[in-house]
């Protein structure tokens, strides 16, 4: 059984599934929920299935860039859960954990974007081919007028802060926003291959999220 927990922006979001079949998921979306529902989503859907935390085979993390305190919070969600428990840790960035769900198609280009305020979106593209082959950009902290000339007809942009890019051709673009970050992409991801490699195992109690600071943006190349 596979623990997955989302903290990452407003959506606070913790999955549990095994191999193929459908994740069960608790999730909730607004300000100041991480701190009372992350720990409480864990325990209810640990209880649900009848397991304890030494049952499970691993825990997944989708580790940011994102919000600081809602990284911070799941963090030390994940930390108090496995201490002195021999259950490994894997995270996965957050903004590929966004794209997912969908890389199905043949050709998929998925812009991800996480609101960095001011006039700065995190983005990072994720390709798919025929052959299921991935491409992956490196995060950045991007200039919204930047992000707006590389998006063309037929990408899909998902994430936060997607409503703050225009380009002329909106309608020819697939825009999803917080419904489609979940903790069971990372269930699903975990069960491809091609995304499973992307999976970093780290030790609970050294590891520290991808915290999105204020200093990224400030010393971001500009344009």
């Amino acid at each position: 059984m596979i623990l997955a927990i989302e903290t990452s922006t407003l959506v606070c979001s913790v999955a549990i599934g095994r191999g193929l079949r459908p994740s069960v998921e608790k999730r909730i979306e607004g300000r100041g929920v991480h701190s009372e529902r992350t720990f409480t989503f864990i325990r209810e859907l640990l209880e649900r299935n009848k397991i304890g935390v030494e049952d499970l085979d691993a825990v997944l993390f989708s580790s940011g860039p994102g919000s600081y305190t809602g990284l911070r919070i799941g963090a030390a969600a994940i930390k108090g859960l496995l201490f002195q428990r021999n259950v490994p840790l894997f995270t996965l960035p957050t903004l590929i954990a966004f794209s997912v769900p969908l890389l199905d198609n043949i050709s998929t280009r998925v812009h991800s974007v996480i609101d960095a305020r001011r006039e700065h979106l995190y983005h990072q593209k994720i390709e798919s081919d025929s052959s299921k082959k991935i491409t992956i950009t490196k995060p950045a902290v991007k200039k919204i007028t930047r992000l707006e000339e590389e998006i063309i007809r037929g990408d899909v942009v998902v994430g936060t802060g997607w409503n703050r890019i225009n380009v002329e051709f909106k309608d020819d673009v697939t825009w999803l926003g917080s419904e489609a970050i979940s903790a069971k992409n990372l269930i699903l991801g975990w069960n491809r291959p091609e995304i499973k490699e992307l999976f970093e195992q780290k030790n609970p109690v050294e590891f520290e999220p991808d915290y999105l600071s204020m200093s990224q943006i400030n010393n971001s190349p500009a344009g």
